[in-house]
């Protein structure tokens, strides 16, 4: 039988040669004693030494195994969290970001500008954004994707999470696609944006379906371009487009962005002070 403290260093020692200490001791803090011991940090220092039952010890060791396999802790437990709320995730669907969490919190500060009757949430995928702004919007919510699987998901969360969320399966790069789905008054996406180059052969990040990640060298910017042609034909007048972005390609993107004839832009940054959002107004 091990203590706390003992299991806490032994799992240290494990990680060590995969993942900083910092975010070994995050993963600690965050997924094995809450999620498995079901203690705070502060318990867990109080009672150090108190005893880690054997099925605890098991799961952690499980858990040691998945991590060292380059798979993110979320997809061990099969749920992350976003904005406080609990979504169910699988290999079908991206890890909710915090930083994600930003993008939500500027749509809601908008909305209180403009009251927006209709939102969309394009490439869903979990649900996640889509469920935190219905949480806290009146607003009708539109959320699409093109994978069935991320479709399932996304309703399982809404079903559980108790919001009425319209989901249909739309590809957003199927120009003919675009007059399935009505006028809109805010747009919001946070679509794949990143190079296969920027990140490490080795990072977990493979382990998420690469197709809600990735985009290719040569067109990094496509799902911006449609989402901009989508907006042309059915954003409202006075609507607005919330993006994610990639701050590599800002420059490359506001370009793009003009191209479409919006020249009203608000970059916004996150909490790592990247520019990593922008507002498009119509």
């Amino acid at each position: 039988m091990n203590s706390i403290s003992s299991v806490k260093k032994k799992f240290q020692k494990k990680l060590h040669t995969i993942f900083p200490l910092s975010e070994t001791l995050s993963i600690w803090r965050k997924w094995v004693l809450k999620e498995i011991l079901n203690k705070s940090l502060l318990e867990s220092i109080l009672n150090e030494n108190d005893i880690v039952s054997s099925e605890d010890q098991q799961k952690i060791n499980l858990l040691i195994n998945h991590l060292l396999s380059y798979h993110p802790v979320q997809y061990f437990f099969g749920y992350s969290y976003f904005r406080n709320l609990k979504f169910n995730i699988d290999k079908s669907v991206l890890i909710p970001r915090p930083e994600t969490e930003q993008l939500v919190d500027i749509v809601i500060k908008e909305s209180n500008k403009s009251n927006p009757v209709n939102i969309i949430d394009i490439g869903t995928g979990s649900g996640c954004i889509a469920i935190a702004i219905k949480k806290n919007l009146k607003s009708n919510i539109i959320a699409i994707d093109i994978s069935n699987k991320s479709l399932f998901k996304a309703k399982e969360n809404a079903s559980i999470h108790d919001v009425d969320i319209n989901f249909m399966m739309i590809d957003i790069l199927n120009i003919n696609h675009h007059q399935l789905l009505p006028k809109i008054d805010f747009i919001v996406s946070n679509p794949p944006y990143v190079t296969f180059g920027e990140v490490p052969a080795k990072s977990i990040i493979h382990s998420e379906p690469k197709d809600a990640i990735f985009v290719s060298d040569d067109n990094p910017l496509i799902f911006y371009e449609y989402i901009l042609k989508f907006a042309k034909s059915n954003l409202n007048l006075r609507g607005k487009i919330f993006f994610e972005i990639n701050p590599k390609f800002l420059s490359e993107l506001l370009i793009v962005i003009k191209k479409y004839g919006f020249s009203n832009i608000e970059i916004c940054n996150d909490f790592y002070e990247k520019k990593r959002f922008i507002i498009v107004y119509s």
